[in-house]
């Protein structure tokens, strides 16, 4: 397998231990490789827009300290890559505050290994994944909702998934080869029927009827 056709990831923590572990993880299996940060007095911000991994797993808490340090804003730290949150189960927030950060998926340091493994490879592929027990937090700290998906046509449903997913209104109606104005109309039609009006209260739906499960 060549270099291009790898899934380049990198780790970030404060604990090495922790790193390290997962950078050996990453490198075992295929087609995942892990990038390593060398420790220098370069900022952390621009090692990573250097590198431009494909996905980055990070502490989020972690995350918000370096980024609050070197004045940098998540989108341009993320460059092209996705984010997954690497959190501890006791300190994780409800899933839609990391999908509204910017991550692609939310994923608790006492996963297993696999589904940590199976988690990059589908962010990587466009999925947003959250793991089972911020899902469950989430679904506790969810308003009730309207969760009858039977109320939307199949093209307002594909729209509103894929808006849940944080695809774009481009990247959608290229998808199902409509235009993007067309896209709009069937994401205005889908909230309205919900009565969803923020894209918290989206990405709660897509959680209530099973959408970004994975």
């Amino acid at each position: 397998m060549d270099h291009t056709s790898k899934i380049r990831v990198v780790v970030l923590d404060e604990n090495p231990v922790l790193v390290d572990g997962l950078n050996f993880l990453i490198n075992s299996a295929r087609p995942l490789t892990a990038i390593i940060i060398p420790q220098r007095d370069q900022k952390l911000c621009e090692l990573i827009k250097k590198q431009a991994p494909d996905i980055i797993v990070a502490d989020p808490a972690y995350l918000d300290r370096v980024l609050c340090e070197e004045k940098c804003d998540i989108a341009s730290f993320r460059g092209q890559g996705k984010l997954i949150a690497y959190c501890d189960v006791r300190e994780s927030q409800p899933a839609d505050s990391y999908i509204n950060k910017g991550f692609s998926g939310v994923v608790t340091k006492t996963v297993a290994s696999p589904r940590l493994l199976r988690a990059i490879k589908a962010v990587h592929a466009g999925d947003v994944v959250i793991d089972q027990a911020v899902l469950a937090m989430t679904e506790r700290s969810m308003p009730e909702l309207d969760i009858d998906p039977s109320k939307l046509s199949r093209k307002e449903e594909f729209v509103l998934r894929h808006v849940a997913l944080g695809k774009a209104m481009k990247e959608i109606a290229a998808d199902i080869q409509l235009s993007a104005k067309t896209v709009e109309t069937y994401k205005y039609r889908a909230i309205k029927k919900l009565d969803l009006r923020t894209r918290s209260d989206i990405v709660n739906y897509a959680i209530s009827v099973g959408w970004l499960q994975h």
